[in-house]
């Protein structure tokens, strides 16, 4: 006699459908963080080493230059919160009449084609250490000089952040509003200038042909050049070229082209502590919003560059510094007296690094509260 067997079907209940679907919520609360955390610190640890990698990049440019030229890792911000180095390389020095009644020595930088530019992880962001008393006061300009949109305390220290995008992208005379900083490498020996601080001008010709169709603009166009390089020291050393072409600038050709007042160039100056943050920590730790547009705390204005923050700019840079230096508690406080060793919510967010003297590497440093002592 044949039996069929009926096939066992056995459904989960509603009781065990709860609990499987409470043990997968556990389970994904707990990995979450973790996996945000490990993809934290693995982004990190790689623009870490983008930055170095920009460094020995400099560094070897340096040890490799065929005339023995200085180079310098120079740092830029683009639209969107990029920050890129250039590997930049001497081409020559002239006498910068920018500002009427003066003039001063400046050293001409342009990017080595050999070595692309190093763009560090979008989010990303490099301020430049400056001692106090080392920035011009009001009456003075030059490098990070002062204005009512961007004004900082010049008897203390600051931290500055590259200015090179802040500029009327429509014309070539304006280009006293982008600066930045720089590590600058000896040629031929590859050794850090510490202590250098002369002011030098990159060549970062800007994409306009507006105002390019009058001398001396049209006799060097350093906008459509291939060897950018060669242009630059066949100006700079064309004597012929120099006493037929008038500028706008006192009749100085090389003034317009290359000066400070050029829009073509970036004021660039060493320093010797460089500090690497995320913008999106910054403004948490400020309680301020990042600009949409630049992506940063600053605001595009075709003028001057304007911090885009409802603090007056001396108490918004002191602010920077503060959370910069691991006084975290005073930033978002705004009080400088707020300093607490053993505050457990006041930890440094931003990393702070010098550069190797001879070696060129990356090292950190350790914070200082302000009366000097380690944490």
């Amino acid at each position: 006699m044949n039996t069929t067997r009926t096939p066992d079907r056995r459904a989960f209940t509603l009781t065990e459908l709860i609990a499987v679907i409470t043990i997968i919520v556990i389970l994904l609360a707990v990995s979450i963080p973790t996996f945000r955390s490990t993809i934290a610190a693995s982004d990190s640890s790689n623009v870490e080493t983008q930055l170095r990698l920009a460094l020995l990049s400099a560094r070897n440019a340096a040890l490799h230059s065929e005339r023995g030229a200085d180079t310098a890792a120079v740092f830029t911000f683009q639209p969107g919160g990029k920050t890129t180095v250039l590997i930049c390389e001497q081409v020559g020095t002239f006498r910068d009449r920018s500002n009427p009644g003066s003039s001063v020595d400046r050293d001409v930088f342009v990017p080595v084609p050999a070595f692309e530019p190093v763009q560090l992880t979008a989010g990303w962001m490099l301020s430049g250490l400056v001692p106090a008393g080392t920035l011009p006061t009001n009456s003075d300009p030059g490098w990070y000089e002062v204005s009512a949109d961007r004004s900082f305390d010049t008897d203390q220290r600051n931290w500055v952040f590259p200015e090179t995008e802040f500029f009327d992208a429509r014309v070539v005379d304006d280009g006293g509003n982008r600066q930045t900083f720089m590590i600058r490498f000896i040629g031929g020996i590859g050794s850090v200038a510490v202590g250098d601080d002369r002011e030098a001008l990159i060549l970062s010709p800007r994409a306009t042909t507006l105002g390019r169709d009058r001398s001396p603009y049209e006799d060097v166009r350093v906008d459509a050049t291939t060897d950018l390089s060669r242009t630059v020291r066949q100006a700079l050393n064309n004597t012929a070229f120099l006493r037929t072409n008038q500028g706008s600038s006192g009749g100085d050709p090389l003034t317009n082209l290359f000066g400070d007042i050029s829009g073509d160039t970036i004021l660039a100056r060493t320093v010797e502590q460089i500090a690497l943050y995320k913008a999106s920590d910054l403004a948490n730790g400020l309680g301020i919003k990042l600009n949409r547009d630049s992506g940063i705390f600053y605001v595009y204005d075709a003028d001057a560059p304007q911090i885009d923050s409802k603090d007056e700019p001396e108490d918004f840079h002191n602010r920077l510094r503060w959370w910069i230096e691991g006084n975290t508690t005073a930033a978002r406080n705004n009080r400088d007296d707020d300093w607490i060793l053993q505050d457990d919510d006041d930890r440094p967010v931003a990393r702070l690094y010098t550069v190797q003297r001879y070696t060129g590497v990356l090292q950190p440093v350790p914070l200082l509260d302000f009366a000097g002592a380690n944490r």
